[in-house]
């Protein structure tokens, strides 16, 4: 009697077990069930840029490309999954005498972007292979039409309630174009002779790019993320964030940031940069300020702010230079802005000053970013649809870099 209740019991388990499992849409049995359970998704995009410049002798950008990408996930099979990313990009009309756009969105061709293996139990994940990235000292841009990606291998887990650790290797990293070459990413092996292909996967350095994050939100209203990184003999960065939500009607906010960046290069100075911002939510519009301060003084190395155009984790960034004369060493820099959504728009107004200690590097930039994503609108037929449009002008102290900067995007995702 008691050797029949036990299997019984034992029974249940293994059918409640069984049963909750296959409640998982992509649950699966076999190879073959695995990719039939599979997921595609993707994107068509339509995107239009144009830049004017001030100054003799420079000549105006204007560039339209589309293209998109086409993503596939296989369902899972005993917690192992594979996923693939593949992005196209053609160039429609360009006239860009001084080739402007060579390294962001002059490319024709296509690249497979994503290519990895992901597996979980309980809750601890290794992913491993080509992948998008975003992490405070490793993260791709997706603002140009082909999106940043690196291989890397990573394992993360999440036993710590509210908290999730992640370690990892990136080996490589793949550019927009086969042109993009970045110096505070000098380290990274770029084409020197592309042919305006899509970006290719370049090695980090010479042995890559080791690292380790943290994120913990287990006290309420407050947010903590840090990140060390280290590139082989070349660099080594550390990233901490926190903010604290208050639990109030206005929904004010703190928050505070710091990097600190260790040269292996006794040439270049160890430097560091420090950041604040605020902000409030007044009947739905968001208002805010942010500051950063760099350590050194003119002519020392700038601050590492990680690899990737996406990279930039500080609170003074923006659409056009991504506030990238921030981590220049000695510089100030602040931020006022206000962002509101209603429905499917969303939309966002800064203004960034740069004060750079080199002669006529001050900056001051005014950055206009609108998105509109169409829901059920016409009987849904324009459900999946989303136009964007960002502008900034850019205003130099030396009045003969001056420039503006114009983004359209028209981007269908299914």
């Amino acid at each position: 009697m008691k050797k029949n209740i036990q299997l019984n019991l034992l029974a249940v388990i293994i059918s409640v077990w069984m049963m909750s499992t296959a409640i998982a849409d992509d649950y699966s049995t076999s190879l073959s069930d695995a990719f039939s359970k599979g997921k595609v998704s993707g994107t068509l995009k339509s995107y239009y840029f144009s830049q004017t410049f001030d100054g003799a002798g420079k000549n105006d950008s204007y560039i339209w490309t589309y293209g998109g990408n086409l993503k596939y996930v296989t369902g899972s099979l005993y917690g192992l999954k594979l996923g693939t990313n593949l992005q196209a990009s053609f160039v429609g009309y360009k006239d860009d005498k001084d080739n402007k756009t060579a390294g962001s969105l002059d490319a024709d061709g296509a690249v497979l972007s994503e290519a990895y293996l992901q597996y979980k139990i309980d809750k601890t994940e290794f992913k491993g292979g080509r992948q998008f990235v975003s992490l405070p000292l490793l993260a791709g841009s997706g603002s140009r039409l082909i999106k940043e990606s690196f291989e890397t291998y990573f394992i993360s887990n999440e036993n710590i309630p509210d908290t999730i650790i992640t370690a990892g290797w990136a080996r490589k990293y793949q550019t927009r174009t086969d042109k993009s070459n970045y110096g505070d990413n000098s380290f990274v092996k770029f084409e020197n002779n592309g042919d305006g292909d899509p970006g290719e996967f370049y090695d980090i350095g010479d042995d890559g790019m080791y690292l380790v994050y943290l994120k913990n939100s287990s006290i309420k209203g407050l947010t903590v993320q840090a990140q060390y990184a280290d590139v082989v003999d070349n660099v080594a960065g550390f990233y901490a964030d926190a903010k604290y939500t208050f639990n109030m009607a206005l929904k004010p906010f703190v928050a505070a940031q710091y990097y600190y960046t260790d040269y292996d290069v006794s040439t270049s100075r160890d430097n560091d940069l420090y950041g604040f911002q605020t902000g409030i939510n007044v009947h739905g519009l968001d208002l805010f300020a942010g500051y950063t301060s760099t350590g050194g003084s003119a002519g020392d190395a700038r601050v590492f702010r990680g690899v990737g155009q996406g990279a930039y984790y500080h609170y003074t960034g923006t659409t056009k230079t991504a506030g990238s004369g921030s981590f220049e060493a000695g510089t100030d820099a602040y931020q006022i802005g206000a962002a509101y959504k209603y429905h499917g728009l969303s939309s966002k107004i800064r203004y960034t000053d740069f004060d750079n200690p080199n002669a006529n590097s001050d900056l001051e930039e005014y950055t206009l970013n609108m998105e509109y994503t169409f829901g059920e609108a016409l009987k849904g037929m324009l459900k999946g649809f989303a136009v964007s449009v960002d502008y900034s002008i850019l205003d130099y102290e030396n009045n003969a870099n001056d420039a503006t900067d114009l983004r359209t995007r028209l981007i269908y995702s299914f």
